[in-house]
């Protein structure tokens, strides 16, 4: 697994646990200042105002650079899915 920095919406104790138990590093969405790789939300909208520039890998840092934040709608997830989605970034497996 690639090491990945998850930023997860308040609220979502279960999916922040489930996440930190499978190996990713869970922070706060709301107040988290730094580089992050993926942000796990619920709802019907995100609010994009979280995601500041500071947010954003830069294209040189880490393992995976040059790509942006991987986003996902955790409404209806199990923990498995989510992971497996961070892990491979996408949505769905391409059969």
């Amino acid at each position: 697994m690639v090491f990945i920095v998850v930023a997860v919406q308040q609220g979502l104790d279960e999916i922040k646990a489930g996440l930190i138990e499978k190996g990713f590093e869970v922070v706060d969405l709301e107040t988290y200042n730094y580089p992050i790789d993926a942000i796990v939300y619920e709802g019907n909208s995100f609010q994009i105002s979280y995601v500041s520039r500071n947010n954003m890998p830069e294209m040189t840092m880490g393992k995976r650079g040059n790509y942006g934040v991987f986003i996902v709608n955790s409404l209806g997830k199990s923990i498995e899915e989510i992971a497996d989605m961070l892990n491979s970034r996408y949505y769905s497996p391409l059969f």
